[in-house]
């Protein structure tokens, strides 16, 4: 019986691993094509073999259970005993193995939208609107098939076990064996589990870095697997209330001095001791105009407005519609950062003015949402006598809005609830253009001067458009369009046509505030919270594509800044959206800030960055891990000018990755620096 069980156990766990191996090829060929692959043949093959080790490590922790309690009952040496534990075999299996299958299935679906494994933004099923996000899987899936499906797995696994061990075994009888080769058995038996379970015979385990084997950062994906990478982020989003974000970055938090010389990149000696973070301080120039108009500001961030889908723009595929106008009339940055691939760390960072911490928890549903600070983006606006007010398309107790917004300094927080009954909407909210008609509402309430932060919900899954919607331009996918889409070809038509719809809509509002009284007295700042998902698979090389948001300026004549601004060598982030709208908007006004004003002499200058680790210059880029504290130096390829190529560490790459850490630290410390707090 016991030869015949072990020999039984490796086989049913030789078809397990076929089965995550057919499931790792299924990944690969849906998500991309052998024409993106056949040049990295030998990376793949590396992918496949280490994807193996990885299911076999898996499938040791399964295991190790198996194996300990088959060495017991081996030494008791009870049949009856042994029989009841083969029995239950089964059941243990059909458990664990299809817990398994069913994380894989899940991380297939996570992939196709985030275009990633599972990770950190996992969590936020849970702390976002459940309840719309479980509506858009409903929509966009076949729930009942699924669900079947996922039985059908538990099944599959518990027949599957019976079949290959418990009628292959039992009817054997234990043989009488000595105990000196019991012992030497199971201690092969535990080692063998042990080194599987560990995937490596080197110092380290094997684990989420010892996936990146190739250039191509798919081939990286295709290698790792998608429990690994949940394991990472439950071991991150355990450790985010413990992370000291200044000790992490290499700073002090008795002695931030030099964090903030190196942020500035100036002398040690400049900067106060005692209050260092008032070397932030800065004032707008005193202008006659502005003092005069005292300018409404809109500030628009529109969900998934990412800028790779604008490069594809044409008159047969316009997906910009009227908005494109308004991009060849005014000002549009397009090397761009988010502060965050998700939509409320976007937010927070652009309103906050620092920089949104790696891997941590979103503060408006931290201990710090709150507290009131001094420099968060409204308190300008507020304390020069505007009406602050912050307006989303959903329901406003989003995320904590309705507690957090107050608290950063908005004076009234306006959602779908606040809106006419007759504003049509999906899952999320009301569509953007009733959301945009309803700036204007606000805007003719009083004559206030207003700063309104807006934040659209349109153009996310599950694609729907309102009723009256006709479609005003082609969407026709040429060959190279169909052969970089990665994704379900069925979801990304609906993709693009919501993005259409946002475009058009927003472009529109433009055309109409444009022949409005608002026209000489009103800037508006268009950005994305993160590109768009779900789509396009991009290589390292395409980082910046994978990343991209734009950031749209609207200035009424009067206030335009009298040069030409050369947006191709300027780069900016979220963070340097509100210093850029304090200098058009307000005459003579002191405010706190760690971004740049782009319009400004120094925005060439400049250097973005987000809490993915991405930082770039206008002639370089580096990527930094944040967990390993790696980095890989990149500079710009001068016959594709969106993509980087590696490179040898520069000064500069080194002033990048000083900046970065620097900012991180900083907004680290003005969250737990009492100083910063209003009381």
């Amino acid at each position: 019986m016991v030869k015949q069980f072990i020999k039984r156990i490796i086989i049913l766990n030789i078809v397990f691993a076929l089965i995550m191996t057919i499931y790792r090829i299924i990944f690969t060929f849906y998500y991309s094509s052998w024409s993106n692959l056949s040049g990295y043949l030998n990376d793949l093959i590396q992918a496949f073999i280490l994807g193996v080790r990885y299911d076999c490590a898996i499938l040791a922790y399964i295991n190790s259970l198996v194996t300990l309690f088959f060495i017991i009952f081996w030494f008791i040496g009870s049949q009856k005993l042994f029989i009841k534990f083969v029995k239950s075999l089964k059941y243990y299996y059909m458990f664990f193995f299809g817990f398994i299958v069913t994380l894989l299935c899940i991380d297939f679906g996570f992939y196709s939208y985030f275009q990633n494994h599972m990770n950190i933004l996992m969590f936020g099923v849970f702390e976002d609107d459940t309840q719309a996000l479980f509506s858009t899987i409903a929509e966009n899936y076949p729930v009942v098939w699924v669900g079947i499906g996922f039985i059908s797995i538990f099944v599959f696994v518990y027949f599957l076990t019976k079949i290959i061990v418990e009628k292959k075994v039992i009817g054997y009888y234990i043989e009488r064996t000595k105990i000196y080769i019991k012992i030497i058995l199971s201690l092969i038996l535990l080692s063998v589990n042990f080194i599987t379970a560990r995937g490596s015979f080197g110092l380290f385990p094997l684990g989420v870095d010892n996936a990146e084997i190739s250039t191509n950062t798919f081939i990286n994906k295709v290698a790792i697997n998608g429990i690994y990478t949940l394991q990472a982020a439950i071991e991150a989003r355990s450790k985010e209330k413990d992370r000291d974000y200044i000790e992490k970055m290499g700073y002090s938090k008795n002695n931030m001095v030099k964090a903030f010389s190196d942020f500035l990149n100036v002398d040690i000696s400049s900067i106060d001791k005692n209050e260092p973070e008032n070397s932030l301080n800065k004032t707008t120039k005193y202008n006659k105009d502005i003092e005069e108009i005292k300018p409404n500001v809109v500030f628009i961030m529109m969900e998934a407005l990412g800028t790779d889908l604008m490069h594809y723009n044409s008159e047969s595929f316009n997906v910009l519609g009227e908005f494109k106008k308004h991009i060849d009339e005014d000002i549009m940055f397009y090397k761009f950062f988010p502060a965050n691939m998700g939509t409320i760390g976007s937010l927070e960072s652009a309103i906050t003015n620092i920089a949104r911490l790696p891997l941590s928890q979103f503060l408006c549903q931290s201990k710090y949402a709150y507290n009131k600070y001094f420099y968060t983006g409204p308190m300008p606006y507020k304390n020069s006598g505007y009406e602050t007010i912050f307006m989303y398309g959903g329901n406003s107790g989003w995320r904590n809005c309705t507690s957090y917004m107050p608290n950063v300094g908005f004076d009234r927080v306006i959602g779908e609830g606040s809106m006419p009954k007759d504003y049509e909407r999906n899952q999320w909210g009301v569509y953007d253009e009733y959301l945009f008609d309803y700036i204007f509402r606000v805007l003719e309430e009083n004559d206030n001067k207003k700063f309104i932060y807006i934040m659209t919900t349109s153009n996310h899954p599950p694609y729907s458009l309102p009723s009256n919607y006709k479609q005003p331009y082609p969407l026709e996918l040429n060959e190279q369009l169909k052969k970089d889409i990665t994704g379900d070809m069925k979801l990304s038509k609906m993709r693009f046509a919501t993005y259409q719809y946002s475009a058009q809509k927003v472009g529109e509002f433009l055309t109409r505030l444009k022949n409005s009284k608002y026209a000489d007295n009103t800037i508006i700042a268009i950005t994305g919270d993160h590109n768009f998902w779900n789509t396009f698979s991009y290589p390292v090389e395409r980082k910046l594509d994978e990343m991209s948001v734009p950031f749209y300026l609207y200035i009424p004549k009067k206030l335009k800044p009298n040069k030409k601004i050369d947006t191709d060598n300027i780069v900016g982030s979220h963070t340097d959206i509100l210093p850029t709208l304090y200098n058009l908007s307000l005459s003579n006004t002191k405010y706190w800030a760690t971004g740049t004003d782009l319009l400004s002499e120094d925005a060439e200058k400049n250097i973005a960055s987000n809490c993915l680790g991405s930082i770039m210059t206008k002639d370089n880029y580096v990527i930094y891990d944040f967990a390993s504290g790696k980095e890989k130096y990149f500079t710009w390829n001068k016959d594709k000018p969106r993509e980087i190529i590696p490179t040898e560490e520069n000064e500069e790459h080194k002033n990048m990755v000083k900046h970065y850490k620097s900012s991180v630290a900083i907004a680290y410390y003005m969250l737990i620096n009492e100083r910063g707090k209003i009381k």
